[in-house]
């Protein structure tokens, strides 16, 4: 099994703001929550962010470094990656 900085990944939802840009050419943003601890009373902390612009480019802003090389941490970014690949139409290549 793999070790992970963090017990814990999430895929906040509450950053989708589909049909109304957030700001300039931004059109959706998914926050990506760690916590350290399993406790469901702990706060967790934003570790990255996923960006979709009007354009249809897809980018990950890091706000914690651990996030670039955690395994944990980029399997769930891929995923955000992948919901947003998803809203804006993209279709996948074999």
């Amino acid at each position: 099994m793999t070790t992970s900085f963090w017990a814990e990944i999430k895929i906040s939802g509450e950053y989708f703001c589909f049909n109304r840009t957030l700001d300039g050419d931004i059109e959706a943003i998914l926050s990506i929550d760690g916590y350290k601890t399993d406790d469901p009373n702990e706060e967790g902390r934003v570790i990255a962010k996923v960006i979709l612009t009007e354009q249809g480019d897809i980018g990950t802003v890091y706000f914690d470094n651990v996030a670039r090389s955690d395994k944990y941490a980029q399997e769930i970014i891929a995923e955000a990656v992948g919901i947003m690949k998803a809203k804006a139409g993209y279709n996948e290549v074999m």
